[in-house]
């Protein structure tokens, strides 16, 4: 009686201490890993989402005189110092209103449901490029402390990867937003997602 008692208790211990370990793992390794989000992330940085919106930010050699084209394109002089992109949300979707920041003139994007979308930005082109965005809001433009938040790009070398941007840059529901933009002589042109969450 006594043997089979003291087997018995062997057993519930050991499957006591399999079930804190197996508990212990599982809480060890969820708070040291970060979770495995639902849609995997292509290899250039993006998620595996529905794309709702792209549009490129590129750089031209002198003040640009052409059209928008299919509206997914704003335009930047190289070497730009102070460009102004003007961000609205009119309830409309996302689009390019008027693609021209080169010359003084000020670029219209309408952007629109930043709860349910994240923004990604990339740069591509010629090797030591970059791009440099301070946003605020429209009453405040120019703020150094740029409130709104920055999108600080590089050209490295190698492939260029995808990185999500902060909502705030582009949520104008509640303001319109001033993005004041920077670029050196080497900047060609960065690429924008936006993705459903």
């Amino acid at each position: 009686m006594k043997r089979r008692f003291f087997g018995s208790a062997v057993v519930i211990a050991g499957l006591a201490g399999v079930m804190a370990c197996s508990q212990g793992s599982r809480a060890t390794n969820s708070s040291l890993t970060a979770p495995t989000p639902a849609s995997a992330a292509a290899g250039n940085g993006t998620p595996g989402g529905k794309l709702v919106f792209s549009w490129n930010l590129i750089g031209t050699p002198k003040s640009y005189t052409g059209g928008c084209g299919d509206g997914r394109r704003i335009f930047v002089e190289r070497d730009a110092h102070s460009a102004h992109i003007l961000i609205q949300d009119e309830n409309d979707g996302w689009s390019i209103v008027d693609c021209n920041a080169t010359g003084g003139n000020v670029a219209v994007m309408h952007s629109d449901d930043l709860g349910t979308f994240d923004v990604y930005a990339r740069i591509l082109g010629k090797p030591n490029g970059t791009l440099d965005v301070c946003a605020n809001v429209i009453s405040d433009p120019d703020d150094p402390l740029c409130l709104l938040g920055t999108i600080n790009l590089k050209r490295d070398g190698g492939q260029s990867k995808f990185n999500i941007q902060a909502d705030s840059l582009f949520d104008a529901e509640l303001e319109d937003i001033l993005w004041t933009v920077d670029t050196n002589k080497d900047f060609r042109i960065a690429q924008f997602r936006v993705y459903e969450q």
